[in-house]
């Protein structure tokens, strides 16, 4: 599957690129909602697609969708973090997968902007009602489920100029089968070890339901059903694959990994994050991961390790208030909170200098979270 992309959206960008791609990306930024009609101006190949790829697929349950979005809405602060010291440090170990990562980060340097519209994504897709008809989640994975396919067709067109860019019999095509479903399964994994490395232990039914939440996503992105693990079981069999396999050390993944811990940095300008953020992210995917990626080790890490173990305990064994109020409890769980609202405090401050919609939290959400939203420019 490592040679396999998505043939629907890249027959439609390879139509796009032949024309004003400037208009049709202005076009496809007015596509907000999921019930939004679909501009009578946009090229008729680009309005097939965005009018028949709205449908869940047939296996979809309803009930389970809404469970899973409800998991993100009570643990999103927790998942906020784990996605930026778990998933994605993972996902610059896998020395194949991350080529492609280094490459769209080359093409295109900003990486705030990036991490802001993954962020973004993750909202749109993951709040309850996002991938119904007033929802936005739709339209969000069309858009990047587009973007892949352009990165693809960019990556190719550069390669043909510049043979050295891309080794097509080593690493595959760019964004294939096997890398997307290896994506979708890191934005799932995290409601398992790495919540539970901060003392939270979701339900076998909340984890389960998280899973087929993001399968209906991968599937709506272009993820084959082939690939899609049908319970957790498969799911974690499936990526102890893909870090046997795949997971080595390479200078791709280095750098990313300095840019993205330098980015938390500046992303956490009121928090003293610069000496956590390291031991929790090796705390989080483990010494020989992290050491592949030269995750630099601090005195902090052993402390971690044992709240968090003492933390995990007593989530497990220990039911009774009192303990569940001491200090140590709380204590990692405090750095997960502090850190997931300080990042997307600053996320919903930022501005992206017009060219696209500011960073957006439901009202509900930032309520929940205690998020402070900034007040809207009149």
């Amino acid at each position: 599957m490592r040679h396999v992309g998505d043939e629907r959206a890249d027959e439609v960008v390879e139509k796009v690129f032949k024309r004003d791609v400037n208009e049709v990306n202005r076009l496809m930024r007015t596509l907000v909602r999921n019930d939004q009609p679909v501009p009578t101006d946009l090229p008729e190949e680009l309005r097939g697609y965005v009018t028949t790829s709205l449908s869940l697929p047939e296996w979809a349950d309803a009930d389970k969708i809404k469970k899973g979005q409800e998991v993100f809405e009570e643990y999103g602060l927790f998942i906020t973090l784990c996605l930026f010291c778990a998933s994605l440090p993972s996902a610059y170990a896998d020395a194949k997968a991350v080529k492609v990562l280094y490459l769209t980060a080359q093409l295109d340097t900003d990486a705030r902007r990036r991490v802001m519209e993954t962020g973004q994504f993750l909202l749109d897709v993951c709040t309850v009602g996002g991938l119904d008809a007033n929802g936005k989640g739709l339209r969000a994975i069309q858009h990047v489920r587009l973007m892949h396919a352009a990165v693809r067709y960019l990556i190719k067109d550069r390669a043909g100029k510049h043979p050295g860019v891309w080794n097509y019999s080593s690493w595959g095509v760019p964004i294939n089968q096997e890398d997307m479903a290896a994506t979708i399964l890191s934005f799932w994994y995290v409601v398992g070890d790495p919540m539970r490395g901060l003392g939270k232990r979701l339900s076998s039914k909340e984890i389960d339901a998280y899973l087929h939440l993001w399968n209906v996503i991968g599937h709506l992105m272009g993820v084959l059903d082939d690939m899609r693990p049908h319970n957790a079981a498969e799911a974690n069999a499936l990526l102890d694959t893909i870090k046997r396999r795949r997971f080595t050390a390479s200078p791709e993944g280095q750098h990313m990994t300095r840019a993205l811990l330098a980015l938390l940095d500046q992303l956490t300008p009121t928090q003293a994050f610069d000496k956590t953020i390291p031991p929790l992210i090796r705390h989080l995917i483990g010494d020989q991961t992290a050491d592949l990626l030269l995750v630099p080790p601090l005195h902090h890490r052993r402390e971690l390790e044992q709240l968090a173990r003492i933390a995990d305990w007593f989530s497990t064994h220990v039911l009774s208030l009192v303990g569940r109020a001491t200090p140590r409890y709380h204590f990692v769980s405090e750095i997960a909170q502090n850190f997931g609202r300080e990042l997307l405090e600053t996320a919903l401050a930022l501005e992206r200098g017009g060219v696209r919609a500011s960073f957006d939290m439901p009202d509900h959400l930032a309520r929940d979270w205690e998020i402070s939203k900034p007040s809207r420019r009149k």
